[in-house]
């Protein structure tokens, strides 16, 4: 198990912490965690590989738009 400062890390009872945030400081951590350059980073080769994986063709904004809405 990952440990965060020598302290074991689960993974449960840390969902079970945000679920008890308020809306605005989920939405606070959520902006903060989207910051870093790493997650950006790892965000888009997710979506990369789900592009492949469910053979998306590219599309434009609108193209999309109508896609998502399906």
């Amino acid at each position: 198990m990952p440990k965060l400062r020598e302290i074991e890390i689960n993974y449960s009872q840390i969902r079970d912490l945000v679920y008890q945030l308020r809306f605005d400081k989920k939405m606070a951590l959520i902006k903060e965690i989207t910051k870093e350059k790493r997650y950006q980073e790892d965000f888009y080769r997710f979506t990369e590989s789900l592009v492949r994986k469910r053979n998306i063709p590219q599309m434009n904004e609108s193209e999309l738009d109508t896609f998502l809405h399906e």
